[in-house]
């Protein structure tokens, strides 16, 4: 584990994937707490994973909203890059799902939902498509606020049709895994597949099937009708349901046209 960076303490690894490692540090200019993103050394080696790196950071740079976590630094090295960002306290909503019941009541994923709605209206808006909508990306804070993180693979609107497959399988869109047609409605499809996540404890066609058993399910097979878990979600069934279909629709065309038409349908459940 890395043991300072610049003007940055490290004190604890919070998390590790794929692609990146996460720390807890603290900026001993300031003595405020920071959270560092590190890329994965082998991939920092790639010349596109280096320059998506930069272009994440750049375009992140320029994302200042409530429900979006700040960057406040990029550093970079030639073998090693590192995004400095706002720390926040709390959970992302798959652990904080976990730690309370293994799924949440249908009325707080509305809210949750509609405040990633939010966020992801001001990227739209900056021409920015987040493309890894997911409930460990969403953050709960201890304030109970949403802040939406990691736009490590995100596009610009103008690139969105390069044939760049890349997400997380359960919730890539069908356009998203055949590499073309990406624009806002991929996000509106990812966050219909958490919103579904949520509620139901599980994502849809959870199971044994391999990636590409997977990726086929998607393209192919409708999202099954949510079991919802409590008499209270019961009242709300329909509208649930229905705005599980509409978020998630194959064509992306038969989906929410934008955030906005997204959030109007939430309200009668957040009422």
């Amino acid at each position: 584990m890395i043991k300072k960076l610049e003007y940055i303490e490290i004190l604890k690894q919070l998390d590790s994937g794929g692609s990146a490692t996460i720390y807890l540090g603290i900026n001993i200019n300031t003595g405020k707490p920071v959270a560092v993103k590190e890329l994965n050394e082998y991939l920092f080696k790639n010349n596109y994973t280096k320059e998506k790196f930069r272009e994440e950071a750049n375009r992140y740079l320029y994302l200042e909203h409530p429900n979006i976590v700040e960057l406040v630094d990029l550093i970079l090295y030639p073998n090693r890059g590192y995004l400095i960002m706002e720390y926040i306290e709390g959970k992302n909503l798959r652990d904080y799902m976990k730690s309370i019941t293994g799924w949440l009541p249908a009325q707080n994923v509305a809210l949750f939902i509609y405040e990633t709605l939010n966020a992801l209206e001001y990227a739209h808006n900056k021409g920015v498509i987040h493309m890894d909508i997911k409930p460990s990306n969403i953050m709960l804070s201890n304030q109970n606020q949403i802040k939406l993180i990691d736009f490590g693979i995100s596009q610009k609107k103008d690139r969105a049709n390069d044939g760049i497959k890349m997400g997380t399988p359960f919730y890539m869109s069908p356009e998203q895994i055949e590499g073309k047609g990406i624009d806002e409605r991929t996000d509106i499809y990812s966050l219909g597949i958490t919103m579904y996540e949520l509620i139901a404890g599980t994502p849809p066609f959870a199971g044994n099937t391999t990636k590409e058993e997977l990726m086929e399910i998607i393209r192919t097979k409708n999202i099954p009708k949510v079991k919802t878990l409590n008499s209270y979600d019961k009242v709300y069934e329909d509208e649930i349901n229905e705005i599980i279909k509409k978020s998630t629709a194959k064509i992306p065309s038969n989906r929410f046209r934008s955030c906005q038409e997204f959030k109007n349908a939430l309200k009668t459940i957040i009422q």
